[in-house]
């Protein structure tokens, strides 16, 4: 099976997953503080984030990271299946920032160290954060065509 028909593959088994998870699911947010109103990632980061698809249930965003800059401070207030296309090489330098805590520094990975791989995380709500690409891939051109991460939001009852 080629990597477009997995991902389409990967894609269709996690909404299903998803849409039975969500279903039958009732998680809480930790503290409704971290979730502030006009934060959510479709309105305060509207240029990586992009919605795919949305019901009662699931919420499917595209999430691209960009070449270089900020993403703006943002939330994601349900609980989610990340899915990403892991390259095996070349990473973005990044920083992961969040109000009143260090910043996270997550250096580049300069050389290939597997075969490209999807990888699925699970996420809990991710409170407010902001990414910072301090530096691209080396090696842009090979990761021009890579797919954008999906994330697959589990809307649960508040």
């Amino acid at each position: 099976m080629n990597r477009p028909r997995r991902f389409v593959f990967y894609i269709a088994l996690t909404l299903l997953i998803a849409g039975f998870a969500g279903a039958a699911i009732s998680l809480h947010s930790e503290n409704p503080s971290d979730f502030p109103p006009g934060f959510d990632a479709l309105q305060a980061a509207p240029n990586s984030h992009k919605l795919l698809f949305e019901n009662e249930f699931v919420r499917v965003l595209q999430v691209d990271l960009p070449r270089s800059g900020v993403i703006p401070m943002h939330h994601h207030r349900w609980p989610s299946l990340a899915i990403d296309w892991d390259t095996g090489g070349d990473s973005a330098h990044i920083r992961y920032l969040r109000p009143g805590q260090p910043a996270k520094d997550i250096p580049a990975v300069e050389s290939a160290t597997h075969k490209g791989v999807w990888e699925i995380h699970w996420m809990k709500p991710e409170p407010m954060h902001s990414i910072e690409v301090v530096s691209p891939p080396k090696d842009e051109m090979e990761h021009a065509s890579d797919p954008p991460e999906l994330r697959i939001e589990i809307k649960v009852r508040q």
